[in-house]
């Protein structure tokens, strides 16, 4: 089956303890089906209230932090025999995460019920409850 062919699965990924969780079960959900596991982490915006240079230097600490992330997972994951995409998106947490869902035609997105990072940190709030209405897949919310 060619990476075309394959079923899409996504995990929300910040590094934080649940998203580890959820990646762990999504690794385990590609590793079954044989699917492709998209890696997927949003970076919000930072106010535009800072000066430049500190949204510059902010931007580029968080992008470095989940670029280690990823490529954690991916290790993790290729030990498993499991293909990964990897996607660091800026912009809204819900808006992003439900675009790139629609765009890669995502199956099952799985996601923490906690975050660390800022990106999903209220996830469990509206962040969570608009992604589940709003994507046009099954999500599943690991603890």
């Amino acid at each position: 089956m060619t990476d075309i062919e394959k079923i899409q699965i996504a995990v929300g990924l910040d590094g934080s303890e649940r998203s580890w969780k959820a990646f762990q079960e999504a690794l385990e959900f590609s590793r079954l089906k044989d699917a492709q596991l998209h890696l997927v982490s949003v970076q919000e915006s930072v106010e535009a209230s800072y000066s430049a240079s500190e949204v510059l230097a902010s931007e580029q600490t968080t992008h470095d932090k989940l670029e280690k992330v990823h490529q954690k997972a991916r290790n993790q994951a290729q030990a498993c025999g499991v293909a990964t995409i990897g996607a660091i998106l800026t912009g809204h947490t819900v808006n992003a995460m439900v675009e790139y869902v629609k765009q890669h035609k995502i199956k099952l997105l799985l996601l923490g019920d906690i975050g660390h990072l800022s990106i999903w940190g209220a996830l469990l709030g509206t962040s969570a409850e608009k992604i589940v209405r709003n994507a046009p897949c099954s999500v599943m919310i690991v603890r």
